[in-house]
């Protein structure tokens, strides 16, 4: 009995509020069954990320359910009836206005930590481990080659200010190898960078450094290494001379006389970095928060009043150069063979000795051949040999056996199988303006 029959066989008063479904119904008595539930299952993509920070993670429908071969009906269901809380926290920065006012913003992307997110749908719920680390090397932006004046204390010079470094996480420290560098003597050296973030991930980078002869200076004048930023934007150094009282507080002066050498220049925590102004490898979904870029120096302190700033600023563009890997996929080819014919030997050839027994003298050990001649010659002699006879076996030829062979079919390798990498793509270089400075020192998010 079906359904429709049931619902026509029975009174109104008894059907009233009954319901068709997955549950058992009784009604007066009879049971009915129901269609039963069709309603999709809920299936996670994964139920656990591992996110590096910087990365956009979006703890939304598409990002954490699988949809791939379901109707567009299931899943308009699904987002219907899924509900999702997460308890990421987002990386936020301070920025300050040109007016000297101060806002936080998003940056888009999460903070380092451990989060968990939690999928409820259909009174069940399913939980999605979320874990932010940061394991990228901070990424290090310097002259390959700088000039520096002969007689220069090294560990006054200002490093700081020709190296641009970007990072996600704050710089912890940076040290540079001098060891190799005598100041006190022109010619060229090398010099190795090494900066580490807060989360103990260091970058490398090798530099050279030229020790330029000591310029003649007049009274009233010094030798010094200026640091400059040329017509592309980038800072070089300079060696020049100066009236001591034009000297600026990034200009390193020259001794004019030897200087004792330093093996490493460091600088403490309070080394900045410039911040991605975008999420790197953003995932689906879009948040509707973007990241923004964080101060290249430090944020300036202080009282502030109303009135209008003195200065105009004259923004310059920040940028930065990323490295994109040329795309490759691996080509495999089978090895490249033929069947050939070949000889296989069962028995090598070998060769037979013939022998013929011979007439000889046992007292002289003359051999008078075989046969009824050779007695007959051996009679002859007994005569004078006074001796006997005896039958010995001489060699006297070879007989020749071919060898024993038979012809088989065998697999020959022409060539062994390879793996081939088959570049998709070249390597490219990408710069990318992560932000603008101007000469004052301030700064702001592209």
């Amino acid at each position: 009995m079906n359904i429709k029959e049931i619902l026509t066989n029975k009174k109104k008063e008894f059907i009233t509020g009954c319901v068709v479904g997955t549950v058992l119904i009784v009604c007066g008595g009879i049971v009915v069954y129901g269609a039963g539930d069709t309603s999709p299952k809920l299936k996670l993509k994964r139920d656990s990320f591992n996110i590096e920070y910087g990365e956009r993670f979006d703890a939304d429908f598409d990002t954490l359910i699988e949809t791939k071969g379901i109707s567009k009906k299931d899943k308009e269901y699904l987002q219907k009836n899924t509900k999702i809380k997460s308890n990421i926290i987002e990386e936020v920065e301070t920025v300050t206005k040109e007016d000297g006012s101060t806002e936080e913003k998003n940056r888009g992307y999460s903070k380092i930590g451990d989060y968990k997110v939690t999928v409820n749908y259909k009174d069940k719920t399913k939980t999605v481990n979320v874990s932010v680390r940061d394991t990228t090397k901070p990424e290090i932006k310097a002259p390959d080659t700088i000039d520096v004046v002969q007689y220069t204390d090294l560990s006054t010079f200002n490093f700081a200010e020709l190296l641009e470094v970007t990072d996600y996480s704050d710089v912890k420290d940076w040290q540079i190898d001098t060891s190799k560098v005598d100041v006190n003597t022109v010619g060229q050296y090398d010099l190795k960078v090494s900066i580490s973030d807060v989360e103990e991930n260091t970058a490398e980078k090798d530099m050279k450094i030229n020790v330029v002869e000591v310029p003649a200076v007049e009274e009233g004048e010094v030798a010094v290494t200026e640091i400059i930023t040329d017509e592309n934007g980038k800072k070089k150094t300079v060696v020049t001379k100066k009236a001591s009282d034009s000297v600026s507080s990034t200009d390193s002066v020259s001794t004019g006389k030897p200087v004792q050498n330093v093996d490493k220049v460091e600088n403490g925590s309070e080394t900045s970095s410039n911040k991605p102004s975008k999420p790197s490898n953003p995932s689906t979904g879009n948040t509707g928060n973007s990241g923004n870029t964080g101060s290249t120096g430090g944020n300036s302190s202080g009282n502030t009043d109303d009135s209008k700033p003195s200065h105009s600023h004259s923004w310059e563009a920040v940028t930065k150069t990323v490295h994109h890997d040329a795309e490759t996929k691996v080509v495999h080819h089978d090895a490249q063979t033929k069947v050939e014919t070949v000889t296989v030997v069962d028995k090598p050839a070998w060769d037979e000795p013939v022998y013929e027994g011979h007439v000889v003298c046992v007292k002289c050990n003359r051999d008078f051949g075989g046969g009824e001649n050779g007695v007959e010659k051996w009679a002859e002699h007994t005569g004078g040999c006074n001796g006997r006879y005896t039958i010995q076996n001489v060699q006297t030829g070879t007989k020749h056996h071919d060898a024993v062979t038979h012809q088989e079919q065998k697999t020959v390798v022409v060539k062994p199988a390879w793996d081939e990498t088959v570049i998709i793509k070249e390597a490219w270089d990408e710069t990318v303006t992560t932000g603008y400075k101007c000469s004052c020192g301030a700064t702001k998010n592209k």
